[in-house]
């Protein structure tokens, strides 16, 4: 058990790795292709309710993609984890729970709301920017 103890820092760095690349999976073309994928996505939370849709999508594209640089990196990484919890808890409440969807469809973003509590809890472990590296 002394070497499963050494290794403990490292645990968080397969959460950051996975979460980031969820991120940039998800957000990625969002993000990047704004002229694309933002005006979609805002009339997708307009058909839902949302307040000031396209200035939402924005918001959760890019707090998604840069989120996801920063747990890449482990820089700030409790400030862009409790950005995503934010998100993410609208995702679940706004986006899944609200229109029904289904428990397939809605695990992904509890997922990354679940890692992004851990995250914001335990912070980025090593290595990271935030530990020095």
């Amino acid at each position: 058990m002394t070497a499963l103890t050494r290794l403990r820092p490292y645990a968080p760095l397969l959460l950051r790795l996975f979460c980031a690349w969820k991120l940039f999976d998800a957000a990625g073309h969002t993000a990047l292709h704004p002229a694309e994928g933002l005006p979609g996505y805002a009339e997708w939370l307009r058909s839902l309710g949302f307040p000031f849709p396209l200035l939402s999508a924005g918001l959760s594209a890019y707090g998604e993609f840069l989120g996801g640089i920063m747990l890449l990196l482990g820089w700030k990484t409790r400030w862009a984890a409790g950005v995503l919890i934010v998100n993410f808890l609208l995702a679940v409440v706004v986006g899944h729970l609200a229109t029904g969807d289904t428990y397939a469809n809605t695990f992904p973003a509890l997922v990354l709301l679940a890692t992004s509590v851990f995250l914001l809890l335990n912070g980025p472990g090593k290595p990271s920017v935030d530990d020095g590296l």
